[in-house]
């Protein structure tokens, strides 16, 4: 999810004076700070973002120079910082879903200490943040609030007045979103009754809820747009003994592909838009499937080609595929390693030791190609790609901010680069 450019949202000082108290019912309580710009960085320069969730308190963001490996920025979120993601159209600034909050803290990527914080209805617990489309973002909120009395909700933030100036009811129990490129239709999975539902941004309602009636699979659990729009990809588990499967969903007309079968309990997909690929973690049966995304047709059986799968380390989480198209790697959270693959070959070039204990849970490359980076228990590994060597392990910051030694850590989730 992409905020708003530096020259539009940053200068957004006129409104340190709105405070609007919660009373009941569905007023929110949208707060302020600013965020001062234009600043900037150059473009040759480039970051890794980690979100890091605080079991004591408010988590936070670190920014990492690609370059220099080193930690140039710490932001302070929320309390239950769970999800984050650039802002509408620009990588300019951030926002994070803190779960435990009931808020998303958004910041400048080029100005450390300054955040605003957006208020959702209270009991929202939001899981994730997206946006294609600039001036808005959307929040997913996992649990019932003032709005939603018994079901999750799907939020419109305004990066404006930075408001929230839209609830809209989901299913009992929405867990992940994505919307299409250019600000197109936001899909949601609904783990209540195994259903994906379709947001519509210009009418801001619901076109459609598709269920294993429609071909939708048992127990989705992720998801992920093609870069065109034109496809949904939904990773099922199933029932975390037999396979899973994965389904595909045409955006022009909701048709759902019969499922493509999996390995045991796949958990993530990711979508290389450089090889036009498709690849699934299955965690159950420690292996990756790499699927042809450029050739999709539903007449075919099955609709998506597969190019091969591969054995990996134990109980794999997550993957990456570097920019330049040479290679793909896979944290492995059983076996607190990192896989490397030939993205031609498909087979295992490398395996890395991560430190033990590491439980790796996010993977993601950088646009250079030189860096991976791996969150891990309590700390982010930045691994070279030349020769697959662990260059350092940073760690989190500590839980309790005026810790100066032997601190409790705070635990990464997920990490964005630029």
């Amino acid at each position: 999810m992409r905020f708003l450019r530096r020259s539009g949202f940053f200068f957004l000082v006129t409104i340190l004076s709105l405070l609007l108290i919660l009373g009941c019912g569905d007023q929110y309580r949208p707060v302020a700070n600013p965020i001062v710009g234009p600043g900037g960085q150059p473009q040759t320069n480039h970051y890794a973002y980690v979100v890091n969730f605080n079991p004591a308190g408010n988590g936070s963001t670190m920014q990492l120079n690609v370059s220099g490996d080193t930690v140039t920025q710490i932001q302070t979120t929320g309390l239950g910082s769970n999800y984050e993601s650039f802002l509408s159209t620009s990588t300019s600034a951030i926002a994070v879903s803190n779960g435990n909050s009931d808020s998303v803290t958004g910041f400048n990527v080029a100005v450390t200490g300054v955040v605003t914080t957006i208020n959702l209805p209270i009991g929202s617990h939001p899981v994730a943040v997206t946006s294609t489309q600039a001036g808005v973002m959307y929040v997913l909120n996992s649990q019932p609030n003032s709005v939603c009395s018994s079901t999750g909700s799907i939020s419109t933030i305004s990066t404006t007045t930075l408001t929230v100036t839209g609830t809209i009811c989901l299913g009992a129990s929405p867990i992940a979103m994505v919307q299409t490129a250019g600000g197109g239709r936001v899909f949601i999975i609904d783990q209540s009754d195994n259903s994906i539902w379709v947001y519509d941004p210009p009418t801001q309602s619901v076109l459609q809820v598709l269920s294993m009636a429609n071909g939708i699979g048992l127990n989705p659990v992720f998801l992920v747009s093609s870069s065109d729009g034109a496809y949904i990809f939904v990773v099922n588990e199933g029932d975390g003994i037999s396979p899973g499967a994965l389904n595909i969903i045409s955006t022009s007309s909701f048709t759902v592909i019969p499922s493509v079968p999996l390995g045991v309990k796949p958990t993530f997909a990711y979508y290389d838009s450089n090889r036009v690929r498709l690849y699934v973690t299955s965690s159950g049966s420690n292996m990756v499937s790499i699927f042809d995304a450029s050739n999709i047709n539903f007449a075919n059986s099955p609709a998506i080609p597969l190019l091969g799968t591969t054995t990996v380390g134990t109980a794999p989480v997550s993957v990456t595929a570097l920019p330049d198209g040479t290679k793909f790697y896979v944290a492995n959270s059983g076996s607190d390693s990192v896989t490397d693959l030939s993205a031609t070959s498909f087979a295992v070039l490398q395996t890395i030791t991560l430190p033990a204990g590491s439980a790796p849970a996010w993977i993601a490359s950088e646009p250079t190609s030189t860096k991976i980076y791996v969150a891990n228990q309590s700390t982010t590994s930045i691994i070279q790609t030349s020769n697959d060597a662990v260059v350092t392990n940073v760690a989190a910051p500590p839980q309790d901010p005026n810790c100066t030694s032997s601190c409790a850590l705070q635990q990464p989730l997920m990490i964005i680069t630029e």
